[in-house]
């Protein structure tokens, strides 16, 4: 493997961002570190919320129904880059709103915060949220396709300082998923080899987003330049703001946005961490009419030092599911009726080489309810949570290298003595 500097995509092209977003964190950071308060059992968490969009405001609801059903936490803030959606978590929850995340993180009152603003956004306010001695929840793709050292710097303060961050990769809060794990430990099907599953749909409404005012412009109630954060610096438009998803320069595509639901919890069950290979393949094969950058097929397959490879194909113009399978060397393991997102299944079917096959019930669930009471759990205990940023930071390094290789159309490598990633 050539491990030469010119041939390391990190080096080269990682520092800008690496730089930019050092820059945003840096007159916000310093003054906040480790000033979080130590909670005791019955004390309220203050939670403030960093993004409130579509899976934002979801994240608000699901907080309030847990408030509701006696949880001991309460939504005290809110900051978004469009004044509307802040305003109406205002008026629903009576927090104090924010123009700015770092003005929210300055507030005493907060606790904890979930970030769900653009991918290109989670790890610099994240970073900026531990430094400030709050617990994050942070939802998925950890962070850019283009910040693979910025994720590693994020995964580094989060462990100095002693942080609780949890991944929005509520896979890993299935119970159903987990009997697949306690499986797999078991030696039900021997060492697994290959896993094969997939994500398929039909629609570009997941990346061709809605746009709530088609009129809508920076200024006092569009906070432009807190949304591109250390993106390249663009004229506005309401598509870049509000469609966010169809554009490489802040998300990645099925790849990063929807893999790590089918693809997290297979990580989580085999114990695996970074690939040592990755190849991809795919493009723009159906919605080619208007400005989309992102691929609507992508495929991905995944080597790893453990010896075995996780293969998921994607295609967005079709719907019909399959079964996902992991193959062992003495066994198979299926999984049937998979529910969207996987937050579940309904049965889980092991087939050894010898002797009879077992049908096991599973169950689907609100996996997002249970990775939030997970969360808040840990937020007290200081325990570890079900998807750590450790773990987190595993699945955001697989899936960059699977996108630099389809960007690049080469072979993406690990360098695990330099941990970075080689085309």
């Amino acid at each position: 493997m050539n491990t030469s500097p010119s041939h390391s995509f990190s080096r080269r092209e990682f520092i800008r961002t690496t730089a930019q977003a050092a820059a945003i964190g840096a007159t916000v950071a310093a003054p906040w570190v480790a000033r979080g308060r130590v909670l005791g059992a019955n004390d309220r968490i203050g939670i403030g919320f960093i993004g409130v969009g579509g899976r934002g405001f979801s994240h608000v609801n699901t907080v309030k129904n847990l408030i509701k059903e006696g949880e001991q936490a309460q939504i005290v803030a809110v900051n978004d880059s469009w004044k509307f959606r802040r305003d109406e978590v205002v008026r629903q929850t009576g927090a104090k709103a924010y123009l700015k995340h770092a003005e929210l993180l300055a507030d005493s009152a907060v606790d904890a915060v979930c970030i769900a603003t653009p991918d290109r956004l989670h790890v610099p306010q994240a970073i900026d949220a531990v430094r400030a001695g709050k617990d994050v929840y942070c939802e998925k793709p950890m962070g850019h396709w283009t910040q693979t050292e910025l994720s590693r710097k994020f995964y580094e303060e989060t462990v100095r300082l002693k942080r609780v961050v949890q991944i929005g990769n509520q896979g890993n809060s299935s119970s159903a998923w987990k009997k697949v794990g306690e499986l797999i430990r078991q030696g039900a099907i021997g060492h697994p080899q290959l896993v094969v599953a997939g994500f398929f749909r039909q629609g570009d409404w997941g990346e061709r987003m809605d746009i709530p005012d088609p009129t809508a412009k920076p200024g006092p109630e569009l906070d432009w330049e807190g949304f591109l954060g250390d993106a390249p610096k663009v004229p506005f438009t309401v598509d870049r703001f509000f469609s966010w998803r169809k554009y490489l320069d802040y998300a990645g595509g099925p790849c990063t946005d929807l893999f790590p639901h089918v693809f997290t919890p297979f990580v989580s069950c085999l114990g695996v961490k970074i690939p040592s290979l990755a190849v991809a393949s795919g493009g723009i094969f159906k919605y080619t009419t208007y400005d989309r950058e992102v691929p609507d097929t992508f495929n991905m397959c995944l080597d790893y030092p453990e010896k075995l490879s996780i293969v998921i194909p994607c295609t967005l113009s079709n719907a019909y599911p399959n079964e996902p399978t992991i193959r062992g060397d003495e066994g198979t393991i299926t999984l049937q009726n998979p529910g969207e997102w996987n937050m579940g299944f309904d049965s889980v079917s092991v087939i050894p080489f010898q002797g009879n096959k077992q049908v096991i019930p599973a169950g689907k669930m609100d996996a997002t309810q249970a990775h939030w009471k997970n969360f808040l759990q840990c937020v007290r205990t200081r325990e570890k949570p079900a998807s750590d940023v450790e773990f987190g930071y595993h699945v955001q390094v697989a899936l960059n290298m699977a996108l630099l290789s389809f960007l690049k159309k080469k072979v993406a490598q690990y360098d695990f003595t330099r941990q970075e990633i080689v085309l």
